[in-house]
């Protein structure tokens, strides 16, 4: 007897031993006591195990039925239908399924293949079909799944045969292979699949479901890796670098001690300001009543772990402004709040963010990013703390005492400080700050040919861009909303992009969330499912500095950042959407990115901790943070952009990497921006730091010099004492320091800091002309040119000689993103050519056309709609 092979005959078999019966080997633990053929009917054995534990088992195996033959008539052609959890799911299993259709022996196993395919698996939620003449034609269109090329569905249940017909744009007749493989593609729920399978085929043996490798868990020693420069693609290569912020446990490094003399406390939580109050007055600080003069200013909010209304963004804007205005320059801001310790701590581990807090409040994300720009703005040390609301309050108080230290000894205190700015995070005593790290690409995704996709403020440089791509990507039907109207330019760009796509541009403003529901419900009843959201909507002011800036022209840039974005990704998630993306800005995340452009630093903020909060299994929610687009959209001035701009191209591969991957990405931007002349294309103009006067922009001869006036008209010298006193309040206002006979270039005066200067020389005098304090060499020449223009002005608000007035023109197209660190938005008003100066040359009166735009006086302020 041969071991292992049941014979023929009665035997007794050993435990332990293997046995094949009818081809499948069988392990028995106790024994086969007996195996007899009987003379009419199958054979039959026991196998009995008896366990330790009282288990007791008895199995009785039957012999196999004799496999008849068959006859399987091959069919003109054949559908598989592939389907999993997800799409990369079934693109895995059906590179599995080509390499079995490989194997195929003839049309029967062929026929068995298909038929397992489509009625031997549980249908998932992601699906996709093949259809050819041949298992060889099969496994080669199984590998164009595999590989991409091919699309995959969703399954919509509720989508009707006629409906997925239209969508698939099939011309075979029902019950064709064909047909079912298109209406399938299509994401259609309810082919008859058995009807599809030939006469005569069986269930046989098919891969099996992949299970997914990817782990849901990391032990605490586990970390990212480094030396990631760049986002790998699908292709493999690497893209532009994209980031995420997580907090990471940061001890504070102290400097000194000692803290600032004087401090002002305003606190909504009455016994943290009593306990904050009595610390500091511990350690010989001064405490004074909000609104004095002090040399930093704290300003606690309610503990209140709730999240916040988006209508309290009114209240906060207001006192925001009201503390910049009344703080001395130089004076440094710590601002605290409770539960605001997102976004991400809850992903990264952090201890108090279990439930509650796993999910970020976008209001006071806004906030945090805002009160960091406008610290970043006005050159103040500002930091902003989110405390742990479980902390009894004398341990916040030592938290913010510290912080409030730290703050004033002049030195980053973290090393993700940013323009002087910094936020940190405690939570059960262990203080957290954020900092970037390398953001993997998000999983492959094709576009199904069913549905449409929108793409709100699609009239844009960006938002055309996108609509484009999306296009060159699979979408067949993209919507374009956007405010603006269509005129006969925008139209034939969106007819040129849109190829063998449908295009359709809607007017609608996605701040209304009833006439944004309104255009879907029609595209739906026409398109079918919504696929995904492109939110490239974007307001913005005109640069300038906050404590200038009213609420009224704030709320305009929140609009469609704010309620345009939430009222979007409700739309998407209502209607399980693929995706929803906002296109948002690097100004929601530096600080420095913020200066002039606070209120589009708080708008860009919330859309980014939206996404944070919003994103889900169903439909992936991304904020895509990005720095200037070079070539298009809004420019940002050349000292910036150097280090803070993206190609388009990049960007738009960059866009597409992480279409789905959910939560806030940001692109910090490595590419420098063209080579230009400082101040133009959109920018705010030169920094004096940067670029030198050149002989032309000196001062004429017989102008003041740095001690003191000039020759005058009529051979006198003009007594300067009260505009010298003018210019030294105004450097005192804006700079915190009188710069008494330094060079002005040593200031590093830039585009704001000019803007605010001219405003203030402007109160009670005449109009000045922004270019002066280029040309100028020290204050002292501000001042003897000013005295001499005193003279000239007819009144206050005549222009002075050589002045070129606030241009006025037509707003350009504004595309989105509006990048940080813009200085003037595209679709400002663009100068005319000056007129040829009486008084500089050509370079001054240049200079004033491009700072004066600046300026946000009542008749100067410009908002532009994307």
């Amino acid at each position: 007897m041969e071991r292992g092979v049941v014979p023929p005959s009665l035997h007794v078999v050993r435990p332990n031993d293997h046995i094949r019966f009818e081809g499948t080997p069988f392990f028995l633990a106790d024994r086969v006591s007996v195996w007899a053929r009987p003379v009419d009917g199958p054979r039959r054995g026991a196998v009995s195990a008896f366990g330790m534990g009282g288990v007791n088992a008895h199995v009785i195996l039957e012999e196999a039925p004799a496999v008849p033959a068959r006859d399987v008539p091959a069919p003109e052609s054949y559908v598989v239908r592939v389907t999993g959890a997800d799409e990369p799911a079934v693109r895995k299993l059906a590179g599995a399924y080509a390499a079995r259709f490989d194997t195929a022996r003839d049309s029967a196993e062929t026929a068995d293949l298909c038929h397992t395919a489509n009625t031997g698996r549980s249908p998932l939620e992601y699906q996709t079909a093949v259809h050819g003449r041949t298992a060889a034609d099969l496994a080669t269109a199984l590998r164009s799944v595999a590989d991409g090329a091919h699309p995959v569905a969703r399954v919509d249940i509720d989508l009707t045969a006629d409906a997925a017909a239209a969508l698939a744009g099939t011309t075979k007749a029902p019950g064709h292979p064909a047909r079912a493989a298109e209406l399938a593609t299509a994401g259609y729920a309810h082919v008859d699949w058995s009807g599809l399978s030939p006469a005569g085929a069986r269930v046989t043996d098919l891969p099996t479901y992949p299970f997914a490798g990817a782990p849901f868990w990391r032990g605490p020693e586990e970390t990212e890796p480094t030396g990631y420069a760049g986002t790998p693609a699908p292709d493999g290569r690497t893209g532009t670098p994209a980031v995420r912020v997580e907090w990471r446990a940061r001890a504070l490094h102290q400097a000194a001690p000692a803290g600032p003399a004087t401090v002002s406390v305003a606190a909504a939580d009455p016994a943290l300001g009593q306990a904050l109050t009595g610390l500091l007055r511990h350690r010989g600080v001064t405490v004074v009543a909000p609104g004095a003069p002090a040399d930093a200013a704290v300003v606690i909010g309610a503990r209140d772990t709730r999240h916040v209304d988006v209508a309290e963004l009114a209240s906060f804007w207001t006192e925001l402004g009201d503390l910049v205005r009344t703080l001395p320059p130089r004076a440094g801001v710590l601002w605290a709040s409770f539960g605001g310790a997102d976004p991400n701590t809850a992903a990264q581990g952090a201890p108090g963010a279990k439930s509650g807090e796993a999910r970020p409040d976008p209001v006071r994300a806004a906030t945090a990013a805002a009160v960091r720009a406008a610290g970043a703005e006005g050159r103040r040390p500002t930091a902003v703390v989110h405390l742990d609301p479980a902390d009894p309050a004398a341990d916040q108080a030592a938290h913010l005492a510290a912080e409030l230290a730290a703050l004033a000894s002049g030195a980053p205190h973290t090393d993700s400080a940013d323009a002087g700015t910094t936020a940190a995070a405690y939570r059960q005593g262990v203080r957290y700050v954020p900092e970037n790290v390398p953001a993997r690409p998000g999983p492959p995704y094709f576009l199904p040919a069913e549905g449409y996709c929108l793409v709100t403020g699609g009239l844009g440089a960006v938002g055309l861009r996108l609509t484009e791509r999306l296009v060159a990507r699979g979408a067949r039907r993209v919507a374009v909303v956007g405010r603006s109207p269509l005129d006969a330019t925008r139209a034939q760009a969106l007819r040129e992009l849109a190829g063998d796509a449908e295009v359709e541009y809607v007017s609608c403003d996605v701040s209304d969330p009833a006439a944004l529901a309104a255009v879907t419900d029609r595209l739906g009843r026409t398109w079918g499912r919504l696929v995904g959201v492109v939110h490239a909507s974007g307001t913005v002011n005109a640069f300038g500095a906050m404590h200038r800036r009213p609420w009224t022209d704030a709320e305009k840039v929140l609009a469609p950042k704010v309620a345009g974005s939430l009222n979007v990704v409700r739309l998407a998630k209502e209607q399980r959407a693929d995706f929803a993306v906002l296109v948002s800005s690097v100004a929601g995340t530096q600080a420095l990115a913020g200066r002039g452009l606070v209120d589009y630093s708080l708008a860009n903020a919330f859309q980014l901790a939206l996404a944070e909060r919003e994103d889900d299994e169903v439909t992936a929610v991304t904020a895509h943070a990005w720095p200037n687009w070079t070539g298009i959209g809004m420019k940002a001035d050349d000292t910036y952009s150097a280090a803070h701009s993206v190609g388009a191209d990049e960007a738009l591969d960059a866009f597409f990497d992480h279409l789905r991957s959910g939560g806030a990405v940001v692109f910090p931007g490595t590419a420098s921006a063209p080579a230009g002349r400082p101040g133009t294309s959109g920018t705010a103009g030169p920094t004096v730091a940067a670029s030198p006067p050149t002989t032309s922009a000196l001062p004429a001869a017989g102008a003041a010099g740095p001690t003191g006036p000039g020759p005058q008209p009529g051979g006198t010298r003009r007594d300067t004492t009260a505009t010298r006193a003018r210019v030294r309040d105004a450097f005192l206002h804006v700079l915190g320091e009188d710069p008494g006979a330094r060079p002005l270039q040593a200031l590093g005066l830039d585009s704001l800091m000019i803007a605010e200067l001219t405003t203030a020389l402007e109160r009670g005098g005449p109009t000045v002309d922004p270019s002066l304090l280029l040309r100028a060499r020290t204050a002292d020449d501000i001042a003897a040119e000013l005295a001499e223009l005193g003279d000239l002005s007819a009144s206050a608000g005549t222009p002075a000689p050589g002045h070129t007035p606030a241009p006025t023109g037509t707003p350009a197209p504004v595309g989105t993103p509006a990048p940080a660190g813009s200085r003037a938005p595209v679709g400002a008003p663009v100068p005319p050519a000056p007129a040829a100066p009486d008084r500089a040359g050509a370079d001054d009166a240049a200079l004033s056309a491009l700072l004066r735009p600046l300026l946000d006086h009542d008749g100067g302020r410009g908002v532009v709609q994307a």
